[in-house]
């Protein structure tokens, strides 16, 4: 019995050790796509894709680096090597970024907040369901329960804002302009810095700020007068009124304008540049001519045209086609839009010199060129113009075909992952989900090119001068290392 039990013992060690060097070693590449996928990448990094895309991560630097990771569509994470991202959790309703020490973040509709590490210390706010809200400075912190009360300092563009039991009291401080609000916003006043106001709404309201305006209501939104500009010196006064939406007119100097049922009919001119625009009723129809390069004429939806200083721009039947121009001291770009269609961009840096350009046939292909650099989609199901946020949660899982390369390096990648292929780092990869691999390099200047079929199970090399040889295999495959050469090309710009 005891040889019984050593022989199988001796069997099992056996068959161990031969399905561990059958095994693909660690960190090689697995291509098991839709199921799962990890690539050493041709842009110099490693890719893992899980499902088809749903997940997907890509890591530099021997992997110390997380260039991205995106679980479609409820979160995804785009990193930079100062340490700034950008993070959307879920697609389109939640999103965090972080930039030079300063963060923002809002789930809708669950919160919003927002922190920075200043030379004095933190500064945060958070305001999240249901109603709290939540300030720190450093010097202290600050709470409060929407709608019930709140205190807050250097907060927005106030100094201090205190509410109890709003909208019933509200106080806020802006640069000394303090104002007081009972049952905001009907009955309210402030002074201090320069400004007295008090109002009674709807019934009547008036505002001064010395030496910038005075501005009154009556019955709004019905009747109003304002006198802006009244700094005095070379300062030109304007003068507004109102009755609201029937008529009103603004003067300030040789300018007038008139607006009859607002906003739809209006005319104004300037008697010494020789400035004038209509609207006719807006925003059908505007005409405006004057003495600088501005030149508009719309008659919307059929005809649209703007020229201004280094712009010039047209549409036909908007949103549908339009095409325009753009030039400026560092660069030219022209742009055409037969939407959802074909759209299409042409730009030269004028102090490069680097041509780059951009065209979707909608939803067929996808093609673009910055420089050296190319990528292009067959199937691109996102009408959106030059977006990567949709695609990269929601419409590239559908492309047949996608590719992008530089000089240095190409990638491609079919449907779901089944296809891939990596050159770059000096090595040319190509390989079929489980059925097929092919691996293409230089070895002491002679070509090798190795084979994997089968799930890794079966795979030999050719080397030119040298002949066949068999290799041990590498479950599930097709068990490629690591490129040993580091990659000297941009980072990925894509997202497979």
């Amino acid at each position: 019995m005891s040889r019984v039990r050593a022989g199988v013992l001796r069997c099992l060690v056996a068959g161990l050790a031969a399905w561990t060097l059958a095994c693909a070693a660690p960190g090689s590449d697995v291509h098991l796509a839709p199921l799962y996928t990890r690539l050493a990448t041709a842009d110099g990094g490693t890719l893992i894709e899980v499902a088809g895309g749903l997940y997907r991560q890509h890591r530099r630097d021997e992997g110390d680096f997380l260039q991205w990771r995106t679980l479609a569509p409820l979160y995804g994470i785009r990193r930079e090597r100062d340490g700034d991202y950008i993070a959307d959790h879920p697609f389109l309703l939640g999103r965090t970024r972080h930039r030079n020490d300063e963060t923002t973040s809002f789930v809708v509709p669950l919160y919003l907040g927002w922190s920075r590490d200043t030379a004095e210390g933190k500064r945060s706010f958070f305001l999240g369901l249901p109603g709290i809200l939540r300030q720190e400075t450093p010097e202290e912190t600050h709470w409060g329960w929407f709608p019930f009360y709140g205190q807050f300092e250097d907060f927005l563009t106030f100094d201090e804002a205190r509410f109890a039991l709003w909208p019933l009291y509200v106080y806020a401080d802006r640069n000394g302009r303090k104002s007081h609000h009972f049952l905001w916003p009907l009955f309210g006043w402030t002074t201090g810095g320069g400004e007295k106001s008090f109002h009674l709404f709807p019934f009547y309201g008036r505002a001064t700020w010395e030496g910038r305006y005075e501005r009154s209501y009556w019955l709004w939104p019905f009747f109003h007068r304002h006198r802006n500009h009244l700094g005095g010196d070379t300062e030109v006064p304007e003068d507004v009124w109102m009755f609201w939406p029937f008529f009103g007119k603004t003067e300030r100097g040789t300018y007038a304008a008139w607006t009859g049922l607002w906003p739809f009919f209006g005319y104004s001119r300037d008697t010494e540049s020789g400035f004038w625009a209509l609207d006719f009723p807006w925003p059908l129809v505007r005409l405006q001519r004057g003495p600088d390069e501005t030149k508009r004429t719309r008659f919307w939806p059929l005809y649209s045209h703007l020229e201004s200083e280094g712009l010039s721009t047209t549409s036909v039947l908007w949103p549908f086609v339009s095409w325009s121009r753009e030039e400026s001291t560092t660069a030219e770009r022209e742009a055409f839009v037969f939407a959802p269609f074909w759209q299409q961009w042409d730009r030269k840096d004028l102090v490069t010199g680097e041509e780059s350009s951009w065209r979707k046939l909608w939803p067929f292909f996808r093609h673009e060129v910055q420089g050296e650099w190319r990528n292009g989609t067959l199937l691109e199901l996102d009408p959106f113009f030059r977006n990567d946020l949709v695609p990269r949660h929601l419409t590239s899982f559908f492309r047949l075909y996608e590719w992008e390369e530089e000089p240095r390096y190409r990638r491609e990648r079919a449907l779901l992952g089944l296809y891939r292929r990596e050159r770059g780092r000096g090595e040319d990869r190509r390989s079929l989900a489980g059925l097929w691999a092919r691996r293409s390099f230089e070895e002491d200047d002679a070509a090798v090119r190795e084979t994997s079929l089968l799930f890794g199970l079966l795979r030999w090399r050719v080397t030119a001068g040298s002949g066949f040889d068999m290799l041990p295999p590498a479950f599930p495959g097709p068990g490629w290392p690591a490129p040993a050469a580091p990659a000297e090309v941009a980072a990925s710009r894509t997202y497979f």
